[in-house]
């Protein structure tokens, strides 16, 4: 679900970029309240029956919606200053501030697979969002660079609010993704007449031709990809979630080259590579291990598996049958 919900964020840079030119490009906060609107509608018309509301799960998702919108909204706010370029590397920056924020927050400390992982995913971005054109960073770029980052780092806070919420059971992944999603389109409703009220009457947005963009980036890109999020998290963990996501970066840019949009260069070959090696590294090579050695364990004689270590449950049995 993590690929597919990758797969269609890569594909989202390519329509976000088609909606900018069909009339949205001065306003940004409307467009992204008509996208989670739609996505919460969608949401609550097909799980109707399973959207269930107590005080825990408008908490989480109340919370979670905010900081969405916080990391959309300051990620449209830095890109006013900054690249496109730029801006999608200090974006994909919440790959790193996860596993230090767990870290930090619940004393879990990452894997050495992991943090090698984390910086050959970090390295592979930076590759594949940074040309000649954008090392070059004046004042209002920087000012446009550390906005973005604030961005990111709503992002990872939501990634690790929302792991909190799915692992202590007090919430289901339907209810908390469509409170997620309808607060983020209320916030950003608000945000968009607060900011762009005034221009409506000089809009032109061209929706004959921009209609089925809206409509894959709001039920696949926004009801869809939340909810797979929001799942998958009760299965994998922050740091998995946020280097799988990341993988939007290497999509967008290998459809971009077969589209026609832009060649093909190195810097797609290296940072699309290097970011496949941090999957492995973080994904896959750890469920490879895991699994032969207990394939291992189990084809164990029975004299070499007295030898194994006891548990703390069967080494009190033990002992209380000695006692006796």
């Amino acid at each position: 679900m993590l690929s597919v919900t990758a797969l269609v964020w890569g594909a989202g840079f390519l329509l976000s970029d088609l909606l900018l030119q069909n009339g949205f490009a001065d306003a940004p906060f409307t467009l992204n309240a008509l996208r989670f609107a739609i996505a919460a509608i969608l949401l609550a018309l097909v799980f109707c029956t399973k959207v269930h509301f107590n005080r825990q799960t408008l908490l989480y998702g109340s919370v979670g919606g905010v900081l969405l919108f916080g990391g959309f909204a300051l990620q449209l706010l830095g890109l006013k200053y900054t690249t496109p370029a730029a801006c999608g590397f200090f974006t994909a920056s919440y790959t790193l501030f996860v596993p230090f924020l767990v870290w930090i927050l619940f004393k879990k400390r990452p894997t050495f697979m992991t943090m090698a992982g984390v910086i050959l995913a970090l390295a592979g971005l930076l590759i594949l969002n940074t040309n000649s054109s954008s090392l070059t960073a004046d004042r209002e770029t920087l000012l446009g660079n550390m906005i973005t980052l604030g961005g990111s780092l709503f992002f990872a806070m939501q990634i690790i609010w929302v792991e909190r919420a799915m692992g202590k059971g007090c919430t289901d992944s339907v209810s908390l993704t469509f409170i997620q999603v309808a607060v983020c389109a209320v916030t950003f409703a608000l945000a968009s007449l607060i900011f762009e009220g005034a221009g409506y009457a000089s809009l032109q947005i061209n929706f004959a031709n921009c209609w089925w963009q809206i409509a894959i980036m709001s039920v696949v890109g926004t009801a869809f990809a939340y909810f797979a999020q929001t799942y998958a998290q009760s299965k994998l963990s922050p740091t998995e979630t946020s280097v799988l996501i990341g993988c939007e970066s290497p999509v967008g840019a290998i459809l971009s080259v077969s589209l026609g949009l832009e060649p093909l260069t190195w810097q797609i070959c290296v940072g699309g590579a290097l970011v496949l090696v941090a999957v492995v590294l973080i994904e896959i090579l750890p469920t490879v291990i895991n699994k032969k050695t207990a394939h291992g364990v189990g084809e164990q004689s029975p004299s070499q598996q007295e030898d194994l270590p006891q548990s703390a449950e069967e080494e009190r049995r033990t002992n209380k049958k000695q006692s006796v």
